[in-house]
């Protein structure tokens, strides 16, 4: 899949990585269907110090739940899902479909996946799915 990754001040850059997978039993595997560049993402890039490694952007999105793992039961594989700003109500009342990227029990794609887990790539894994 492809990702975008911030490798210091100004330099971004599209690359190749790793597709997501069910890790946990409550992740689910999503797959993007359409993606925007959240403000958050935006802080480190004039003032970020360079890195070999990069730090994957990317953390809100609409997509289609591809897999989900054993423990969830409030999503299946084709539902169509919105994953907004890493804090953001879980379960949402308002919209009980909703994937979003930082549960109540503050695991996310945003700030506490693993790096080749962000979610502006092609899928993504997004961990805490069973709302």
């Amino acid at each position: 899949m492809r990702a975008a990754v911030m490798y210091g001040a100004g330099d971004v850059r599209v690359e190749d990585r790793l597709d997501p997978k069910i890790v946990q039993p409550t992740d689910a595997v999503v797959r993007t269907v359409a993606a925007c560049v959240c403000g958050s993402d935006l802080w480190p890039y004039q003032s970020m110090p360079a890195a070999d490694t990069g730090r994957p952007m990317g953390h809100e999105f609409l997509g289609v739940v591809e897999e989900a793992g054993a423990d969830v039961t409030g999503l299946t594989a084709g539902d169509l899902v919105v994953a907004p700003f890493t804090y953001s109500d879980t379960p949402a009342t308002t919209a009980p479909r909703a994937c979003t990227s930082r549960a109540a029990t503050v695991a996310g794609t945003a700030s506490t996946a693993s790096t080749a887990d962000r979610a502006k790539p092609s899928a993504s894994r997004t961990p805490t799915a069973p709302w």
